[in-house]
């Protein structure tokens, strides 16, 4: 029996650009995967280069760009066209317009590029990363070859509704990473032919709460005997880099001895955009003696190192569970987190950290307060927030539950 009958041939296909949630747990997910069991390849709707995408590479893992150039801003070269327009039937047509350019100059041959990739190397399985609606393509693709085809269920709550309800038949099975995520297929995707609920997780290995941050913390200058309280993220609206920094403001009055570390980035103007923004507001909130922004960084763990107090406090930007808040927790730190999506299926609110209204500040700065002041209380939530995570959130442990509904799909 030659190698490619013994093992299930599997494409994850990634609707992204190689960074942020859906990136790190598609890492997870093939370090852990049974090899002996499973063939796995990666294909990207569009060119890119990021970390997590090297590190499929360097595992060896043949990777796909459907797309050799990187996806622009937008297909439709009249501006006319773009944005809404007060009357209704105007604006119907130039959706319709947009979305037929870009049916023809993307869509169509990044589907035939998908289907002669999934004949050639002989897939068994289609397994979509994220939410459907960022799919088109590959679900199109496992209608016509008839490959089976499973869903991420990760994010997209209460996005793209109209294109979700001509997707979803396509889709054989929808594995919704939290209840929030499963609540909302439930609801808005009556043709979801079968939905399973398997959290996201982490990699506990990578994550050890007695690592001595003191090398961070001269690494980063932060002042000697400070406590850190630090939010990881992507650098977009709508992720509660401003609530944190009106917080601060609040906080320092009662508490100075402390630094606010903001991370993140993206490879967009945009990031670097609202990064400008929000130094601003330190400026106007005079909080420059209190705030270190570090950009994009892939030593995650070893930052998290360095932090006291996680906060992760979306308002806008709806999150399916939010990987870096799990990630917080497996380094043994107390968290807070908005009630936002799923973040409260992974923080127990006065068991592991504290679970408070988006946009609401003077809880945010309330809960981080009773952190910063209560060090027992802290280091008690910091222990029952890695017990949580190594309980609940296991990557490795996980990745055998979804081995399970991979192996039964690739054999139909």
């Amino acid at each position: 029996m030659t190698e490619r009958r013994k093992k299930c041939r599997i494409l994850f296909i990634d609707s992204g650009s190689g960074f942020g949630g859906p990136a790190v747990f598609l890492d997870y997910l093939l370090k852990y995967l049974d090899r002996e069991k499973f063939q796995p390849f990666v294909a990207f709707y569009f060119y890119h280069s990021a970390p997590e995408t090297d590190y499929i590479r360097r595992i060896g893992i043949p990777i796909f760009f459907l797309s050799r150039n990187r996806e622009p801003s937008n297909y439709v070269p009249i501006k006319f066209l773009l944005g809404k327009s007060k009357w209704r039937w105007l604006h119907e047509i130039k959706v319709l317009v947009r979305f037929s350019v870009r049916l023809a100059l993307v869509e169509i041959p990044q589907l035939w590029r998908l289907l002669t990739i999934l004949k050639r190397k002989a897939i068994a399985l289609i397994v979509l990363n994220n939410d459907v609606h960022g799919h088109l393509v590959g679900a199109l693709a496992a209608r016509i070859s008839r490959i089976p085809c499973i869903c991420r269920k990760a994010g997209g709550i209460g996005e793209g509704r109209r294109l979700k309800r001509f997707l979803t038949p396509m889709v054989d099975l929808f594995i919704s990473i939290s209840a929030a995520t499963e609540t909302d297929q439930r609801e808005n995707n009556p043709s979801t032919k079968r939905l399973v609920t398997i959290y996201d997780g982490v990699d506990l290995r990578r994550f050890d709460p007695s690592v001595d941050p003191s090398p961070v913390h001269a690494e980063l200058g932060v002042p000697r005997g400070r406590k850190v309280v630090g939010l990881v993220s992507r650098l977009v609206p709508g992720k509660g880099h401003k609530e944190l920094l009106e917080a601060a403001a609040v906080v320092v009055k009662r508490y100075p001895n402390v630094v606010f570390l903001i991370v993140g980035g993206t490879p967009y103007a945009t990031s670097e955009q609202l990064r400008e923004e929000l130094q601003a507001v330190v400026q106007s909130l005079q909080l420059r003696d209190y705030v270190i922004f570090t950009g994009w960084r892939e030593d995650v763990p070893r930052i998290l190192s360095a932090v006291d107090i996680f906060v992760h406090c979306p308002t806008t930007c709806i999150e399916g569970l939010g990987i870096a808040n799990l990630e917080a927790m497996a380094m043994g730190k107390p968290t807070v987190v908005s009630n936002n999506g799923g973040l409260p299926d992974a923080v127990v609110d006065g068991v592991t950290g504290f679970v408070v209204p988006p946009g609401d500040i003077e809880k945010l700065s309330a809960a981080i307060l009773r952190l910063l002041e209560d060090d027992e209380l802290a280091r008690r939530l910091g222990r029952n927030a890695r017990q949580r995570i190594e309980n609940e959130f296991d990557i490795e442990k996980n990745t055998r539950k979804l081995e399970v509904f991979f192996e039964e799909y690739a054999l139909r």
